[in-house]
């Protein structure tokens, strides 16, 4: 039987974070700042990789995307 990380690729840690943050959210659990530290610096790496693929992208491109959506 296949775990979740061989079938998603998901990391374990991350997965685990995953899960602590819906049950801060939907359940009011406390969210250890550990787990928060790491989504942070998560999301900022993304962000960085985005960035550097596409470069910063002005209020009016952006909005442009959201508009061809509709």
């Amino acid at each position: 039987m296949k775990t979740l990380d061989q079938t998603t690729g998901i990391d374990p840690q991350q997965q685990t974070d995953e899960d602590a943050v819906m049950q801060h959210v939907f359940a009011g659990k406390a969210l250890d700042p550990d787990v928060a530290r790491r989504v942070r610096d998560r999301g900022r790496r993304i962000t960085e990789e985005i960035r550097a693929t596409h470069g910063l992208v002005d209020d009016a491109t952006f909005q442009s995307l959201l508009d061809d959506e509709t």
